[in-house]
């Protein structure tokens, strides 16, 4: 596959198109054939494979630029270092809840190396909220960002009901709370 940064802007446009259109199917946790994710996006069956030969591929480009997204929002956050690994922690709750069905889907098409690369990046971006507010004195330096992340874990693999988010929420509060120096 072509280096996605040396793309043209219309095959870049048609690549974005389909990781939008393959982020909604997964999401709703709808099934469809491959060679339907073309259509879905607007674009030939051609181009679809051109950029992602297999629905595994196509998985993967999901999840990384879910991934990228999640620790994007953590880096370019305005605020103090605790308020900054406060919003993330919320957000990534509230992740964990809106899009219950795409981590569903996506775990179970993506192929374990780049879920743990997804992982990496993720606790990586943790870390370093962590680093900086306990830096700053906003956090208890005591707790490690592996604790964080059972915590996180912990919500995810509990998420069912009509009561998951607001649960999630209470869960991430007690969180950040335990985390206050």
């Amino acid at each position: 596959m072509a280096d996605v940064t040396r793309l043209r802007s219309d095959a870049r446009r048609n690549r974005d198109a389909i990781i939008a259109a393959a982020r909604t199917v997964f999401d709703s946790g709808e099934q469809i054939r491959f060679d339907d994710f073309a259509s879905r996006a607007g674009v030939g069956v051609g181009t679809l494979y051109r950029h992602f030969p297999t629905r595994a591929a196509l998985a993967a480009a999901v999840y990384g630029a879910e991934v990228s997204a999640l620790c994007a929002s953590a880096r370019t956050g305005t605020g103090r270092s605790g308020e900054r690994l406060d919003a993330f922690l919320f957000a990534f709750a509230d992740y964990l809840v809106e899009h219950a069905a795409l981590a569903r889907s996506l775990t179970s098409i993506v192929a374990v190396d780049v879920q743990a690369e997804g992982s990496r990046d993720l606790e990586h971006t943790l870390t370093d909220l962590m680093r900086e507010a306990a830096a700053d004195g906003d956090i208890r330096g005591d707790v490690t960002p592996a604790a964080v992340l059972i915590v996180l874990h912990g919500i995810a693999s509990a998420i069912s009901g009509p009561q998951a988010g607001p649960d999630a929420r209470t869960v991430a509060r007690i969180l950040v709370a335990g985390l206050r120096r």
